[in-house]
């Protein structure tokens, strides 16, 4: 193998052990804090300040402002966040992504293989959840010091090369005007190609570090100012990307981050020189030359000092934003509901997407009820093709929301209380679904009967808007309880279901009684009982919604059953 060969494998090599121990460490730390994050986050920015401090801290916990962005785009989307709360913990996260750099900085790279080994003997030896999980925070800590020292070993004789000392002083050349942009363009795409401005600065640490441990020639500090900046530009993409199929909110919230950066990095670039002066100063006075925490140093510098001066402009950022992303009809409701990273980074959340999934499941259930009701008194082609649509649209719920869950399931560890809600969910899905299948049902007994003349009596029609009046109330007090938890509206709709039980029984006698009094004729088209039995199952399953919300773990009394016509 060539030198050259090996040393750009070793480039590679360090680069993916850099990437993965953030992973890592970021992944695990998530874990660590747990599924409360969520309800911390709703009940704790208020206030702008309180946003700011939370988004800091969020992003010291996950160790990684993407991942914030994408949890605070998450919750926006969902409703469970307003803009004005969201921005406040976007600053903050950019504040709090500087703690990566100012960990990668600390003189600590000679014992990353001793972290790599005594994180493997926690992993292998412990039980524990939290011992592991600590044990997994360490190993990605190890392998970020071992990917920079195995990446430094390549880089060595790599920026030995002419070629490539041209490229550096590109960026440190201060007699072209433009040095600056070289930097900042590196700067932005490369840290859009590897999703985590941490990692690119914590590369852009290494090399200006390899000035004093090699004497190797690469950037000085007014050529490292300009990729720091343009890290700060780059890490926009991750937003941009979790916010392309998420609600208005979400995608203004991503707009606010980009304006953040961009704003954050011309002010820098104004003052590059004052900048670089007190940062000079900052490395000479307290740190030594060519520190790796110089750098650390200028990225919390820029940071913090653009979220003080954006603090007082926050309302007219989030003007423009509006401004810029006009709100829009969309024709897939359940593509704003989903989001596919939110999966394994916050479960408990995904479990909030559904619940709003399966709300409005219910609410397109409830619609087919009203258009069946009206159906059933009065033929209409129209009321026919809309029920089809309402069919296709319940199964295409039930499918994507089942789908969706079991991918929660294979993809997480899940809580016993989140598990429960899952369950109950799953619950929940199937019987709205199995409604749609009563309704289609009630629909096509109707069309029957339209199609051969056979006309509802009197008592008939007066029996069926009982039956759907009581069924209505139900439907409404079902509905309140799920969306609202609330288990005494839950108490009373199973009550209701009593009565569904004996207005059928009744309604069926009613209806022989009609029959042995002559005042309907009697043939093989008629449907009536089979129409009451099709309604006193959309009782059954209405009250195994409001069960579920009294007692999520039960289980359920309807298991699969035939469905007589679709």
């Amino acid at each position: 193998m060539s030198e050259t060969t090996r040393n750009i494998l070793y480039i590679l090599g360090g680069l993916g052990l850099f990437l993965y121990g953030m992973e890592l460490m970021s992944d695990s730390l998530k874990r660590s804090a747990g599924n409360k994050m969520r309800s911390i986050i709703e009940k704790t920015t208020n206030t702008p300040i309180k946003a700011i401090i939370m988004g800091v801290l969020l992003t010291v916990i996950m160790q990684s402002s993407s991942a914030t962005t994408v949890l605070v785009i998450g919750l926006v989307t969902a409703g469970l966040m307003t803009l004005k709360q969201s921005v406040g913990v976007i600053f903050g996260a950019n504040i709090g992504t500087t703690v990566t750099s100012i960990i990668i900085g600390l003189p600590i790279a000679d014992y990353a293989l001793l972290m790599i080994f005594v994180s493997v003997v926690m992993l292998f030896f412990f039980k524990r959840k939290i011992i592991r999980n600590i044990g997994s925070v360490i190993l990605g800590l190890g392998l970020i010091f071992f990917g920079l020292e195995v990446m430094s070993d390549g880089l060595k004789s790599v920026v030995n090369n002419p070629y490539v000392q041209d490229l550096f002083m590109l960026f440190s050349d201060t007699s072209n005007r433009a040095f600056w942009l070289f930097g900042v363009t590196f700067g932005t795409l490369f840290t859009a190609f590897i999703q985590s401005s941490s990692a690119s600065i914590g590369i852009i640490q290494k090399l200006y570090h390899m000035n004093a441990t090699t004497g190797i020639a690469t950037f000085s500090l007014i050529g490292a100012l300009p990729l720091i900046l343009g890290a700060n530009i780059g890490t926009t993409i991750t937003s941009v990307m979790a916010s392309i199929n998420g609600s208005i909110e979400s995608r203004r919230l991503s707009a606010i981050h980009i304006m953040f950066n961009v704003l954050g990095t011309v002010i820098f670039l104004i003052l590059l020189w004052p900048y670089y002066h007190v940062v000079s100063w900052v490395e000479s006075t307290f740190l030594t030359q060519y520190s790796m925490a110089t750098l650390a140093f200028a990225h919390i510098l820029m940071n913090v000092v653009t979220t003080v001066i954006l603090f007082f402009f926050m309302d007219k950022l989030i003007d423009l934003s509006s401004w810029l992303i006009k709100e829009k009809k969309r024709s897939d409701e359940l593509e704003v509901i989903f989001n596919e990273s939110l999966l394994q980074e916050t479960p408990s959340l995904a479990l909030y997407y559904v619940k709003k999934g399966i709300n409005k499941m219910g609410s397109i259930a409830r619609d087919y009820f009203f258009l069946t009701r009206q159906y059933s008194f009065e033929n209409s082609s129209e009321s026919l093709n809309r029920a089809e649509k309402y069919e296709h649209t319940l199964d295409d719920y039930d499918k994507r929301l089942h789908d969706y869950m079991i991918n929660l399931v294979r993809k997480n560890e899940l809580s016993f209380k989140d598990s429960n809600r899952l369950s109950r969910d799953l619950d929940t899905i199937r019987d709205f679904e199995r409604i749609g299948d009563h309704l289609t049902n009630l629909i096509g007994f109707f069309k029957n009967r339209y199609e051969e003349n056979q006309v509802l009596s009197e008592g008939g029609i007066e029996d069926l808007r009982h039956y759907y009046k009581v069924l209505e109330e139900m439907f409404d007090m079902t509905m309140a309880s799920f969306v609202y938890n609330d288990v005494k509206k839950a108490k009373l709709a199973i009550e209701y279901e009593t009565v569904t039980d004996k207005l059928e029984e009744k309604f069926r006698l009613n209806y022989v009684e009609r029959l042995k009094n002559g005042e309907l004729n009697f043939t093989s088209k008629t449907n009536y009982v089979e129409i009451l039995s099709n309604m006193e199952r959309i009782g059954d399953h209405l009250k195994n919604i409001a069960e579920n919300i009294i007692n999520p773990s039960r289980v359920s009394r309807l298991d699969d059953e035939e469905v007589t016509f679709k």
